[in-house]
């Protein structure tokens, strides 16, 4: 049963998206109007690059998560990768406060996949801080390329500053006799509430199994690749729109106006695709740069059209796909050794070994109740 304080937060979400979305609308309506033509004449050629460069963004997202779920010996097929990657950014870029819906539903498929609450938790942190990293990458190639070497200094103490945030928090978490204690005291209480210790055990373990896993410097080197590869190919995405329109603002005005879009959405998580946030950034910096408002509103129509618009259907078809198969049942392996003919259980100890590996590891699924497989589970190392 909904409680009240959540049907009210729907209630005023709601409300707020339709506040922000009608303002849109008024502010747009003149400026559509005179951007339909340039719609309606758009270069097909221009329009299916900006398609491929789109795609391959999201698989390069993708790449980021299966690399990262690798750390910790967790081997993904990347049509399951990416499967998710479009589905919960469909979910992210439709729902209120998608964003936080989406990183659930791919918590949920990490662990239907055999991930272990560690691998889950370093591939969320280590995919946001190279993200970061990449983005703020970029926004000083833009102001490098815009003549506006002031505010390359503040980029790079941003950089600096998640960098080491990041080493501090890997270098913590490879010495976890430093958490144990102040672990404990907190989970003294819950304990109690509880009246139960699986907990601490179950920390005792976490703790553990996160000072494992020790990241090589080729998978920083790789995933910082995946991550700039991940909105460079968007950021074409963008270029070839522009294009297609028939304009041609210079690239340092394009990067500029695409890294204040994207800050513009990770800073309103809960509007679905940054409603209405990412779209005055964009169309606003781009008449900055010297784009006509009408073109700059078509650019936005178009890009907006492809992101989040056809990858959301795209993933909106995926999700409802990967539903509807699981009451029938159908496995599909999520692993790189899903090619290896499977052998029927002929001895009567594997289901007992099967429960036993579930009563060692709780928090993993030993398959996948919406329908995918486990995954091969490889050792670390």
């Amino acid at each position: 049963m909904t409680s009240p304080r959540l049907r009210r937060r729907t209630v005023l979400t709601a409300c707020a998206m339709v506040s922000v979305a009608g303002a849109e609308l008024v502010w747009v309506a003149p400026y559509a109007r005179h951007s339909a033509g340039q719609l309606a004449h758009a270069r097909l050629r221009w329009f299916l690059l900006a398609l491929a460069a789109e795609t391959v963004s999201m698989m390069a997202f993708a790449r980021l998560q299966r690399l990262a779920l690798g750390v910790g010996g967790l081997r993904v097929r990347l049509g399951s990768a990416a499967a998710m990657v479009f589905a919960g950014n469909a979910l992210s870029a439709t729902l209120p406060g998608g964003s936080l819906i989406s990183i659930t539903y791919r918590t949920r498929r990490m662990r239907s996949w055999g991930a272990s609450a560690p691998q889950i938790g370093f591939a969320h942190a280590a995919t946001g801080v190279l993200s970061t990293i990449a983005l703020a990458v970029l926004a000083g190639v833009g102001h490098t390329l815009a003549g506006n070497n002031s505010q390359l200094f503040s980029v790079a103490v941003q950089v600096v500053a998640t960098c080491a945030l990041a080493g501090a928090a890997l270098a913590l978490v490879h010495h976890p006799a430093a958490l144990r204690r102040p672990v404990r005291l907190l989970l003294r209480l819950w304990r109690r509430l509880r009246r139960s210790a699986a907990d601490h055990l179950s920390v005792e373990r976490l703790l553990d199994e996160l000072a494992a896993m020790h990241p090589p410097a080729r998978f920083w080197a790789r995933s910082l690749g995946f991550a700039l590869g991940n909105w460079t190919a968007d950021l074409a995405c963008l270029l070839a729109v522009c294009h297609a329109v028939g304009a041609s603002p210079a690239l340092g005005a394009v990067l500029l106006a695409y890294v204040a879009a994207m800050t513009a959405a990770s800073a309103m998580p809960l509007l679905p695709a940054g409603l209405g946030t990412v779209d005055a950034a964009l169309v606003l910096t781009l008449h900055h740069g010297g784009v006509p408002t009408s073109s700059a509103t078509a650019v936005d129509l178009l890009y907006r059209l492809i992101s989040p618009g056809l990858v959301s259907v795209a993933g909106w078809i995926l999700l409802v796909h990967h539903r509807r198969r699981s009451p029938r049942g159908r496995r599909a392996l999520d692993s790189d050794t899903s090619a290896a003919p499977r052998q029927p259980p002929t001895q009567p100890e594997q289901q007992p070994r099967l429960e036993e590996v579930n009563r060692q590891a709780p928090g993993q699924l030993i398959g996948d109740p919406h329908g995918t497989a486990a995954v091969t589970q490889a050792p670390a190392g």
